[in-house]
């Protein structure tokens, strides 16, 4: 009996189990949904500096010459001396934890990492 009930307790969690995935960071469907509204404002900074020579004061001035308007989410740090954005988000379940995301400069590679600790202030 005792076998059989840990046969049967086996067949019912697996597929449970089978069903959940964790991403790497970054990875998670918001994660990659918000990368690419950043990347899309990056692409616009790469176009007003190459026109200009420098980098806008404030994202502000994107619209509408660069970009019809922009995105809600993510709240975006934006440094205008490099050109480079940040931002973080609580990713897509399982995964739970702070990921706190910075471009390289105003390219599209993305420095990403977990956090633990909530209402971290990062400057």
């Amino acid at each position: 009996m005792a076998i059989r009930s840990r046969v049967a307790m086996w067949a019912a969690l697996v597929p449970l189990l089978a069903g959940c995935s964790v991403w790497p960071v970054n990875q998670d469907p918001a994660g990659i949904t918000w990368r690419q509204h950043a990347n899309h404002i990056l692409f616009a900074l790469q176009r007003y500096h190459g026109r200009t020579g420098q980098f806008p004061a404030t994202l502000r001035a994107l619209v509408p010459g660069y970009l019809p308007a922009l995105p809600e989410v993510p709240r975006l740090t934006y440094d205008s001396t490099t050109g480079s954005l940040a931002y973080h988000y609580i990713p897509s379940f399982p995964q739970l934890r702070w990921t706190w995301c910075e471009s390289i400069g105003d390219s599209t590679n993305w420095r990403c990492a977990e956090h633990l600790l909530t209402g971290f202030n990062r400057s």
